[in-house]
């Protein structure tokens, strides 16, 4: 994630253009009342950043590039159910290996569903978990997408960003320093929604986002 793994490539369209392209893509969607307008997110200073990046890059925050909404606990009183019903529960125990295991997936009756139903994670977006084991981040499978997530992990809605590369910077030691420093100065083990925004990443230019990621799955290939 120091734009070493790969060649630079010149003719990429670099970073800050795709930044402005997806300030456009907030702004209409905000205009057409698709998503909320948020606070804009403090601008990084220089001592923020812990390495030097090539110059086509840039350095983010993740609110900058995927809208972010928590998940919702199951209402007091109320119980997930061990057979298929109205749709999964995904739980912070059934985030594996950067998807969801199926295998022992809860559901819920019509009845939490009526309340929690707003509360929904589709395969256009990443899970990151945010209480409990922190850090667990992965995508949603096909087979379950709609599913109702739990309170102890966000959902991230990419804009116009690959969203394998998210996957792979937001697994990273870059996010896993800034989670750790931030929780060790708080009493609950919980990472709010507002830190997770802020969490600032390294933003190569999107064709190059591609070839990292393809590269990275050649080498978890060959150590696998």
């Amino acid at each position: 994630m120091r734009g070493k793994l790969i060649d630079q490539n010149p003719k990429d369209e670099p970073a800050n253009v795709l930044l402005d392209k997806i300030k456009a893509e907030k702004d209409q969607l905000v205009k057409e009342k698709k998503i909320k307008k948020t606070k804009s997110l403090p601008e990084i200073a220089d001592d923020e950043k812990p390495f030097e990046i090539p110059n086509s890059w840039e350095w983010v925050r993740l609110g900058d590039l995927v809208s972010i909404k928590g998940g919702k606990r199951v209402p007091k009183g109320k119980k997930l159910v061990d057979y298929q019903a109205i749709r999964p529960y995904i739980r912070v125990t059934d985030m594996k290996g950067y998807t969801v295991s199926t295998n022992d997936l809860k559901y819920v009756t019509q009845d939490i569903y009526d309340q929690i139903k707003k509360y929904t994670i589709s395969s256009n977006d990443i899970y990151f978990s945010i209480a409990g084991t922190i850090g667990k981040v992965g995508k949603i499978p096909d087979k379950i997408s709609g599913a109702l997530l739990t309170e102890n992990a966000a959902k991230l809605t990419p804009y116009d960003a690959n969203k394998d590369f998210l996957i792979q910077v937001l697994s990273s030691n870059i996010v896993k320093k800034q989670h750790k420093k931030i929780l060790s100065q708080v009493a609950q083990p919980k990472l709010s929604l507002i830190k997770l925004r802020q969490t600032i990443i390294p933003l190569p230019p999107l064709s190059e986002q591609r070839r990292i990621v393809s590269k990275l799955e050649q080498l978890f290939a060959l150590i696998g």
